[in-house]
């Protein structure tokens, strides 16, 4: 298998939210070469087979594998029907302009962002100001956070960047 930086990337629902994976379009391509079909068993598997270039939390289990194989079957029936699969490679993420702006004059320190997002997006600084501080660890399309923010200090790009983007 190829090291991460040679891998698929892309994003899917797990639950109710986007997650960014890696290593998707080899899993299922050698899943499907392997004439191994969609099961409702295969979900475990492919849990395992994604933990290995992708984090998935223990309590999240069941989501990932509902999510890995709601994308498998997709995939599977595209390519036993002969339509090309809508699995592609997408840009890179630190190439998608996704990320909070966050004005930390506005920012009163009331941590509902920092608790919130769990993507390691934001950090307090000693002033008690929340901060950006790894924009690309941004979920893209989330922008949950600026809709919990009281005094309205995180703006996110406009939507349409990523329809241009075929995101």
């Amino acid at each position: 298998m190829p090291d991460n930086k040679e891998l698929s990337y892309r994003q899917i629902i797990v639950g109710r939210f986007p997650t960014g994976m890696v290593g998707l379009d080899e899993l299922f391509e050698a899943l499907y070469q392997a004439n191994t079909p969609p099961t409702d068993e295969l979900g475990a598997e492919l849990v395992a087979r994604a933990r290995q270039h992708n984090y998935i939390p223990a309590s999240a289990e069941k989501d990932f594998a509902a999510a890995l194989l709601r994308e498998y079957r997709s995939y599977y029936e595209q390519k036993r029907s002969g339509q090309a699969t809508t699995m592609k490679r997408s840009t890179p993420r630190q190439q998608v302009p996704w990320f909070p702006m966050l004005d930390e004059t506005l920012c009163d320190g009331c941590d509902k962002c920092l608790n919130f997002c769990s993507s390691g997006v934001y950090a307090k600084r000693d002033n008690g100001v929340v901060y950006v501080v790894q924009p690309s660890n941004c979920v893209v399309g989330c922008d949950a956070c600026a809709r919990l923010c009281p005094h309205h200090a995180i703006t996110f790009p406009p939507r349409s960047i990523l329809r241009t983007m075929g995101r």
